[in-house]
């Protein structure tokens, strides 16, 4: 009796080995697969929509002015055409420079003029 055992025993454990040797791998190295974790913010999300991704197309420095970020929303319209991004050292103004989105909309440049544009 204890023969058959030791040999059931044997059997499925080369069972199990012969299956685990078997196994192939399933796909290549992991690639991003997009989706709302990347780029994440929408500061980020609105440069990538301009075809900006965080680049600006003028060579010269950007434009700055003042505001408080205490009471001044941290993205808001500084006119009915530029963006104004309000950060603890200043405000960041950016132009919506693309032909599709030329108006400024609740600090998101916009098909869709704002209201008082």
């Amino acid at each position: 009796m204890a023969f058959f055992k030791n040999k059931l025993a044997l059997l499925v454990l080369c069972a199990i080995i012969a299956a685990a040797a078997s196994q192939i791998s399933q796909g290549g190295p992991h690639q991003s697969q997009g989706g709302p974790h990347q780029n994440q913010g929408r500061i980020r999300r609105q440069a990538v929509q301009d075809g900006q991704d965080g680049q600006d197309d003028d060579a010269g420095p950007p434009s700055w002015t003042t505001c408080d970020i205490t009471t001044t929303p941290v993205i808001s319209c500084q006119d009915c055409s530029t963006r104004l991004i309000c950060k603890p050292v200043g405000g960041l103004l950016k132009p919506c420079r693309n032909p599709f989105r030329p108006h400024c909309n609740n600090g998101i440049c916009s098909a869709v003029p704002a209201a008082g544009c």
